[in-house]
């Protein structure tokens, strides 16, 4: 796997977890655009990929490619139904839960396994890496899709941009 993209893939995961466990308010932007980014970067890694040379079995890379995509988009929507959404301060704010953190922890096993099933049927290691940060997105967008209509449901606008900066200094108190 690349070092690069697992790094990548490592940091975005710890950094989210940490600031989402902690809580923060909900701002529609953040909620999207991460997930976006990752889909767009993890779709150009992908397409680097010369499938004609590098991949031995395509179809049995395309299949792994979309069960994963399809079980990253499940899982995000489970870790969505978890995450606690509530209002402070006349926005919506959300926080990870330890079922949060559980069901991240079964999905990067889960995905281990997928991987491992992969190899043993054959997939091209180059396509499973390049793929890692398309999945990553995948997941957070279904989550993002829980997470906005939950929030939409409160009745309360989602909070201003800048408004996790200026919880972090000390404007916005956090709730539990």
């Amino acid at each position: 796997m690349n070092p690069t993209t697992l790094l990548v893939a490592v940091a975005v995961i710890v950094l989210l977890m940490v600031r989402r466990y902690i809580g923060e308010p909900l701002e529609a932007r953040r909620l999207i655009v991460p997930p976006l980014l990752l889909i767009v970067f993890g779709g150009y890694t992908l397409a680097q990929i010369d499938f004609a040379t590098a991949a031995r079995h395509p179809v049995t890379d395309g299949a792994v490619l979309g069960v994963g995509a399809v079980v990253a988009v499940l899982g995000g929507v489970l870790r969505g139904v978890t995450v606690k959404v509530f209002v402070q301060n006349g926005h919506v704010w959300y926080r990870y839960t330890l079922v949060t953190i559980a069901v991240w922890l079964g999905l990067v096993l889960l995905r281990v396994g997928q991987l491992v099933a992969a190899r043993a049927f054959g997939a091209d290691q180059s396509v499973l890496s390049a793929g890692l940060l398309l999945v990553l997105g995948l997941s957070f967008l279904g989550e993002a899709a829980i997470l906005g209509r939950r929030a939409i449901a409160t009745g309360v606008p989602f909070a201003p941009r800048g408004s996790r900066r200026a919880a972090r200094s000390g404007g916005i108190t956090g709730g539990r």
